[in-house]
């Protein structure tokens, strides 16, 4: 009975650990979000807020998809990832297909499993790229033709000149942000500045209209 229940609890933890959603770091987000030609659901995590087991289960569902992948970033390991898709709190739920944004859409849908799964299905079909051609429109099917008879080399020129830009945005809003904040926290000192100069002077002035009231009603 003892070998058996072992046996068991050693199968479930085998089956465990390939359970559940793929996991991203830097150094292979691109490669399975951007270049495996899937539609990408990633959750941005951190380990207490993890959605188990409902994102696990769907992460299961889509295991062998070809179409498809269900994946995790844990931010606390992986902060400049999550900065760089705008996380701001845990989970943060985005998609990425080949209509969103390069920062990928925000999920805002229910977080239960049987909702996740329909909106999956719904939502994270193949894409036009040039995997799925028959997907794409005229248009986008002349741009990958032209872009087909690049060579490797300048293929690579004008994919590191997009990324040059998105990182060249990225940094221009790191910049906004920084002097952003340089005026509100000068703003904020000019206001506690004039707090300290004219609240000593305001409380008396206050004090003699108390006095100047009281007095009015006391001859009356």
């Amino acid at each position: 009975m003892r070998v058996a229940l072992l046996a068991i609890a050693l199968m479930g933890l085998v089956l465990g650990a390939n359970a559940g959603a793929v996991d991203l770091t830097s150094s292979n987000f691109d490669a399975e979000v951007f270049e495996s030609g899937k539609a990408a659901f990633v959750k941005f995590l951190a380990p207490w807020c993890s959605m188990k087991p409902a994102w696990d289960k769907l992460g299961d569902e889509y295991k062998s998809s070809k179409t498809v992948i269900i994946a995790d970033v844990d931010c606390t390991k992986e902060q400049d990832l999550c900065q760089k898709y705008g996380v701001q709190g845990y989970p943060t739920i985005k998609y990425f297909t080949g209509a969103t944004a390069a920062t990928g859409d925000a999920y805002q849908g229910g977080r239960d499993y049987d909702t996740l799964s329909k909106w999956a299905k719904d939502n994270l079909g193949p894409t036009c790229g040039a995997e799925n051609i028959d997907l794409c429109t005229d248009d986008q099917k002349a741009i990958i033709k032209e872009k087909q008879a690049l060579s490797d080399a300048d293929l690579d020129a004008e994919i590191a000149a997009a990324e040059g830009e998105i990182k060249q945005a990225d940094t221009d809003l790191e910049e906004l942000l920084k002097s952003l904040q340089a005026q509100y926290e000068a703003g904020k000192k000019a206001k506690d500045d004039t707090i300290a100069e004219k609240s000593p002077a305001l409380a008396l002035l206050r004090s003699v209209k108390r006095a100047k009231t009281g007095g009015a009603k006391t001859e009356l």
